[in-house]
């Protein structure tokens, strides 16, 4: 994996149809050598696996390993809840989910649209995993988000997210698209320059477009995801997302030339504000569907 330190160092993600701003401060992997901050969990003995966790500045790290040796395998934006995966120290970051909601409300959204907000992030070890409890507020709605981070194994992480939101605000009437529980960000620049190389429903693929709808119907499913893989930028994984129930999914892909902009987002959508909804994410590599 790359240093992030300088590969992301004063990046702006920007998506004009998605309505956002998002200034990504640096990842920096915990590497060999690396001394995690007090926070973080205390250290197994030479050998036995486990996690670590320390922050620097807004972004939260997530390592696991052993000793002094503590590869990132996670990282978390505190000014925006952006959450990023990769499945081993040989992939580059790429896309992001988001642990809050994005929404479209003229009553509630200071421009018309939601998507990223600041929040707060405490963690446990429980037995092999890592239990994050992720708290923000978004459009006036209160967000509480559990992350369970199962260690990584054959090339693969997974986390199970389970969502529940406190409120409500009165959405705009914008069918597939109004209340988005679930969304991917990313970018796909050209045909050799993405972190993104296309979509997928099930087993289903999807080309991305030069811009506009991904899927101009959204299509009711489960498993939706972006794939990865090795472009002339980088090695980014596949993220794949798995619903606890159907909902329909659809995504928008707003045309740039700077690969520092994460254009491209994927999402499920309801036409209501939801209490409560769960769902897993994988990061694995970008050959395995």
């Amino acid at each position: 994996m790359g240093d992030l330190t300088s590969t992301n160092e004063h990046r702006h993600r920007r998506a004009t149809r998605f309505g956002w701003v998002c200034a990504l401060l640096p990842l920096v992997m915990v590497t060999s050598g690396a001394r995690a901050d007090a926070a973080s969990p205390s250290r197994a003995s030479a050998g036995a696996k486990t996690w670590s966790v320390s922050r620097n500045g807004s972004i939260l790290q997530i390592g696991y390993g052993s000793g002094v040796n503590f590869p990132q395998y996670a990282a978390l934006d505190l000014s925006s809840g952006y959450f990023r995966m990769v499945y081993s120290t040989a992939s580059d970051w790429g896309t992001s989910v988001l642990l809050l909601p994005a929404l479209w409300s003229k009553a509630s959204c200071p421009k018309d649209y939601c998507q990223g907000a600041p929040v707060t992030a405490s963690w446990r070890r429980s037995g092999a995993d890592l239990l994050l409890s992720i708290h923000g507020t978004i459009a006036t709605l209160k967000v509480a988000a559990t992350v369970t981070l199962t260690p990584p194994a054959n090339r693969t992480l997974v986390a199970h997210v389970s969502t529940k939101v406190t409120g409500t605000v009165k959405l705009d009437n914008r069918p597939g698209e109004a209340f988005k529980p679930v969304m991917l960000a990313s970018m796909h620049d050209s045909s050799t320059r993405w972190d993104s190389r296309a979509a997928f429903i099930g087993t289903r693929v999807y080309r991305l477009p030069s811009s506009g709808w991904i899927i101009h119907h959204p299509v009711a499913t489960r498993d939706f995801g972006l794939r990865g893989g090795t472009s002339s930028l980088k090695n980014a994984p596949t993220i794949e997302v798995i619903l606890k129930q159907r909902r329909p999914v659809t995504g928008w892909l707003q045309k740039t030339s700077n690969p520092n902009h994460d254009n491209v987002g994927f999402w499920c959508a309801a036409n209501k504000v939801l209490a409560s909804w769960s769902f897993s994410v994988t990061a694995e590599p970008g050959d395995r569907l």
